[in-house]
């Protein structure tokens, strides 16, 4: 038997144990896959595993205080669409497709990382956990804002706000400023 309904007004799935499914699942784009490739080709981590893990960071970092920062301190002006982009990327958590190229890189979703205490145990003492913002960039795309959170496990790191600059096909880093920090991580 058939049933069909007409009805005014969103309708909205939901899955056997009563969640509401997304319309669409919001994935992080190529050109944000090659500024994580690239931050995590130039940056000195530990040389163990590196766990990455695959949905963004939903925050701003905020980028306000943090652009006023590079301002004063620097003398560096962030462009507003660097700004706004960034913000607009970031107001929720996108997926991370798996990617190649990075020595020891390993993945882990955000339900395997629930009530892990030490990524540690897991993956080899020298291993480090990183969350990656999504990347907000100029018109051009020749800048990038980057937010970055390493550390041991999910509760104990650092965070780091990045502006990358294109240099031919690669980004590299120009200016970061640490916006949280953890006693004891040993990470930058």
């Amino acid at each position: 038997m058939l049933i069909v309904a007409l009805a005014r007004g969103p309708i909205e799935a939901q899955t056997g144990n009563g969640n509401v499914l997304q319309d669409s699942v919001c994935t992080v784009q190529k050109d944000e896959i090659e500024v994580f490739a690239d931050f995590l080709k130039l940056h000195a981590l530990p040389q163990g595993p590196i766990v990455l893990v695959t949905t963004t960071e939903a925050t701003d970092g905020n980028i306000d205080r943090f652009a006023d920062m590079l301002h004063a301190v620097k003398g560096y002006t962030v462009p507003s669409e660097l700004r706004e982009d960034y913000k607009a990327r970031n107001e929720s958590s996108c997926t991370i497709g798996a990617f190649t190229g990075i020595k020891n890189l390993r993945f882990i979703s955000e339900a395997e990382l629930a009530g892990r205490s030490d990524i540690q145990k897991r993956y080899g003492k020298d291993a480090v956990l990183i969350r990656f913002s999504r990347v907000g960039f100029n018109f051009d795309k020749s800048l990038a804002f980057l937010h970055v959170s390493v550390g041991v496990d999910h509760i104990a790191g650092s965070g780091t706000l990045y502006l990358l600059k294109r240099n031919g096909r690669a980004w590299v880093i120009t200016l970061k400023v640490e916006t949280t920090l953890s006693p004891g991580t040993g990470h930058p």
